[in-house]
């Protein structure tokens, strides 16, 4: 990995995703943080951190995203999966759409951005994928189920991921906070 790496970042409008922008970039990364709503960054930019709007359950979203920062800064070399969203409720009630939203957002969107950015880091022989996972992947709760199963996916995706690509040079991380 170069000296500077480029660091993309999902999921920055509060919480894990804008305490790793805030790190990443204080320890030099080349760091682009990134949610839904980029008027939620304005902290984020003010401290110097690249922002970009990007919405990881459109996939022409995530292609602007990616192409814009391979074409800045020539590759990334760090992705982080961090967006996610919790939904919570009995399973006997809980609207289905909004389980589907969240499967889109906690399952599908991970695997999309990987796909967006695999041939930029297998063309340079390395590349960091790090899914942010949850120990509630591991241990299912009550009124929590819909979220619990969409970490418990996430993480046998992952999984999936890290002996894939190994032998690209791709190392791929969990992360169960």
């Amino acid at each position: 990995m170069p000296a500077s790496p480029v660091v993309l970042i999902t999921g920055c409008s509060s919480g894990i995703g804008r305490a790793l922008a805030i790190a990443f970039h204080a320890r030099g990364c080349r760091t682009v943080a990134t949610a839904r709503r980029p008027e939620t960054l304005a902290p984020l930019a003010e401290q110097g951190i690249h922002t970009m709007a990007l919405d990881v359950t459109h996939s022409g979203s995530v292609a602007a995203a990616v192409g814009m920062v391979e074409s800045a800064h020539g590759g990334i070399d760090i992705l982080i999966n961090n967006a996610g969203i919790p939904v919570m409720g009995p399973l006997a009630e809980l609207p289905l759409d909004a389980l589907r939203q969240q499967w889109e957002t906690n399952v599908t969107a991970p695997v999309a951005m990987m796909q967006a950015v695999v041939p930029g880091m297998v063309r340079r022989g390395n590349g960091r994928i790090v899914n942010v996972g949850s120990v509630s992947g591991i241990l299912t709760t009550p009124f929590a189920g819909p979220y619990c199963a969409s970490k418990a996916a996430l993480h046998a995706l992952n999984d999936a991921m890290r002996m894939e690509l190994k032998p690209f040079g791709i190392e791929v991380l969990l992360v169960q906070p």
